[in-house]
């Protein structure tokens, strides 16, 4: 029974023994641009752009180095307390709710990248700290993602989310 233990371990370990030598994927947050650029750090590429838009003043986009570990595609939505506050409800998953397509988790109380944004806000302080991309340039990241060996093989959840776990390092900056 050891054996198999160790066995099992060791093949759940090994991605991140092997990925400990590479620097990973980068991803900066301009918050002044409403920008974020992607780079493969190992292969020393840069990876697509996207407009963004960002946190309200009043609920500003934390700063930070985050480390970001999976991909949610058809994410279902709780709304936080300010926004149950304002009268919204939770939604199934879905890559037509509030969050778009995808989200990637960071930083504190369920902050995300997600999808959904619409195109008038780009480029505007608007959320309640969620960066906001549309759709297409967040497949479009996704899509770079999966060709840098980021992503791992998709897991199909019971509530009808989809998970990819990254299996490179991978951070999201933001400044």
């Amino acid at each position: 029974m050891h054996r198999v233990c160790a066995v099992v371990a060791a093949l759940c370990l090994a991605p991140l023994l092997c990925a400990s030598g590479d620097p990973g994927i980068h991803l900066d947050l301009d918050l002044e641009r409403f920008e974020l650029r992607a780079r493969d750090l190992r292969a020393d590429r840069e990876g697509p752009s996207l407009r963004v838009a960002i946190g309200s003043p009043a609920h500003p986009t934390p700063e930070g180095s985050f480390p970001v570990h999976v991909v949610v595609r058809n994410p279902r939505w709780t709304p936080g307390e300010t926004a149950r506050d304002r009268g919204a409800r939770q939604r199934p998953a879905s890559s037509d709710g509030p969050l778009g397509i995808a989200k990637i988790s960071f930083g504190p109380e369920g902050i995300a990248l997600h999808g959904g944004a619409r195109p008038l806000l780009i480029g505007k302080p608007v959320s309640l700290g969620c960066v906001r991309a549309l759709d297409a340039d967040l497949e479009a990241l996704l899509a770079w993602l999966d060709a840098a060996g980021a992503l791992g093989p998709p897991r199909a959840a019971e509530d009808g989310e989809v998970h990819q776990s990254f299996q490179r390092r991978t951070r999201i900056v933001v400044h």
